[in-house]
């Protein structure tokens, strides 16, 4: 879905699970799916090194069974700390997405509403129910 937004309007990158970050020296994180904008990027380019140090705009995490609440506000404010500017936790069990904009300041959204990119992609709109029903059509 990100992609679908962000390539035509040429924004940046978006990575998967694959896209490895160090946030700052000694600390790398793998979101599940994040979204960089040019401007982050040195040179404005793809980076070359296999795990280059940059924050992106937009860290996105899916939940699953064996992330505890420590944790996942751990990497919250590792995210914040490096100036990664919004954060999304899916919850595949609860069919929601929690919407960070620092590591404790957070709106949950379910099934009901519709996630937007607010400041970091503007005009990005994803409906929650469409979102999980995909997902449940993938298995």
């Amino acid at each position: 879905y990100l992609n679908l937004f962000v390539l035509p309007r040429n924004l940046g990158l978006v990575t998967g699970p694959d896209g490895t970050v160090r946030l700052m020296p000694g600390l790398v994180r793998i979101p599940d799916v994040a979204f960089t904008s040019w401007d982050r990027l040195p040179g404005r380019g793809y980076p070359t090194d296999p795990i280059p140090d940059l924050a992106p705009d937009l860290a996105v995490e899916v939940l699953s069974t064996s992330n505890t609440d420590a944790e996942m506000l751990r990497k919250r404010h590792d995210y914040f700390n490096a100036n990664v500017r919004l954060v999304w936790e899916f919850d595949p069990d609860a069919r929601t997405v929690t919407v960070y904009t620092s590591p404790t300041q957070d709106t949950v959204l379910d099934e009901t509403m519709t996630l937007d990119g607010g400041l970091v992609l503007p005009g990005f709109t994803l409906s929650v129910r469409d979102f999980f029903a995909e997902l449940d059509r993938h298995g």
